[in-house]
């Protein structure tokens, strides 16, 4: 009986043993080690970043709706909100400056700097800077597409671009050198186009029609191209061809006006003035604002001796466009016709302000 209690004693004691060491494990293992709990606010940190990613991106969606609703101000409360998350969200900045586009200059300017600046692989702000520079500063946009050139020397776009700048501030030289740099980078026929004027605008009229030609096997729908291929070929005096080309950009586009007041002006310089007038009319009936349209009837109507017609057509023009110098001339020569010599040395005179030398000779034989 002794050994029964003993061994009974030494059963109980052991089983409370097994049991404490149970317990004790169970409340060692509850216990994160310090990698653990590294890991957890990792964790942690991670789902809060993610929510605040969300937070943002909803606002930012929410934005993109407002724009496509037109409602503009709500769109730029809807971006701010998203960059007040997150202040490094590069298209929100892209989005509220788009927003500010019509607004404010500056502040879309700054957006756009912003979204360059957290995202620096993405140049497409910059073009947009650049965009909003040549509005009131060129030689600023040109800056900005140096500065997208420099970042990456294959941007075709950045080249062309400069090119176009250049070419409207009178470098046609340069304007050749960066279309010519858009080119080699990639094939455009908007850039052969723009080269090809350049050259037509520097009298190197095969140039012109090399460039032309290849942009038209390019892009072969583009009436444009057609139209100053056209152009091209009456400067050197292939009036064949030119009427061709007119007629071929008309089949591209058969609502192009500018193409029917060309060729219509082709046949006006050939006095072929049934066919003339029929093209500027189509002309005029497709754009009413056609200034150059007008001017063209008012010459036909003037060869015609329907002076009175004439001076109605040159008077829409100047009114489409008050510093339209051809015009002036033009109206004075029909005045004079009429024997009004006040009228005809006014316009002369402004003519010349406008810069048509040719309005000087007028002035000294019939004005005083």
């Amino acid at each position: 009986m002794y050994k029964y209690f003993i061994a009974s004693i030494f059963m109980f004691f052991s089983n409370s043993l097994v049991f404490s060491q149970s317990i004790d494990s169970l409340v060692f293992d509850s216990i994160l080690t310090n990698t653990e709990l590294i890991f957890t606010d990792s964790i942690n940190e991670l789902n809060n970043h993610n929510r605040i990613l969300l937070s943002s991106r909803k606002a930012y969606n929410e934005g993109l709706l407002k724009i496509e609703e037109s409602k503009f101000q709500d769109a730029i409360i809807c971006f701010t909100k998203s960059i007040a998350i997150d202040s490094s969200f590069s298209k929100a900045y892209i989005g509220r400056a788009k927003c500010y586009e019509d607004y404010n200059i500056n502040l879309a300017i700054a957006d756009y700097q912003l979204a360059f600046t957290f995202d620096s692989l993405n140049v497409a702000p910059l073009y947009n800077i650049a965009k909003l520079q040549r509005i009131s500063d060129i030689n600023l946009a040109l800056l900005t597409y140096n500065s997208i050139i420099n970042l990456s020397i294959e941007e075709p776009k950045a080249h062309y671009e400069k090119g176009v700048l250049l070419f409207l501030q009178g470098n046609v030289n340069k304007a050749i050198q960066s279309f010519s740099s858009s080119i080699v980078i990639k094939q455009d026929a908007r850039a052969f186009n723009d080269r090809g004027s350049c050259y037509r605008t520097l009298a190197k009229y095969n140039l012109a029609i090399e460039d032309y030609l290849m942009a038209i096997v390019l892009d072969p729908n583009s009436a444009f191209i057609y139209n100053n291929l056209a152009s091209t070929y009456r400067k050197q005096g292939n009036d064949e061809k030119a009427l061709d080309y007119y007629r071929l950009a008309i089949e591209k586009d058969e609502n192009y006006a500018m193409a029917y007041n060309n060729r219509g002006s082709l046949y006006l310089s050939k006095a072929k003035f049934d066919k003339a007038i029929l093209d500027i009319n189509k002309a005029i009936n497709l754009n009413p604002e056609y200034a150059l349209a007008y001017n063209n009837r008012g010459v036909l109507k003037h060869q015609q001796k329907k002076y009175n017609e004439a001076l109605i057509n040159f008077d829409k023009a100047i009114k489409l466009n008050k510093n339209y110098a051809k015009a002036y001339l033009n109206r004075g020569i029909t005045r004079q016709m009429i024997r009004d010599e006040e009228g005809a040395c006014n316009d002369w005179n402004l003519a010349k302000k406008l810069g048509i030398n040719t309005a000087r000779k007028y002035l000294i034989n019939d004005c005083n």
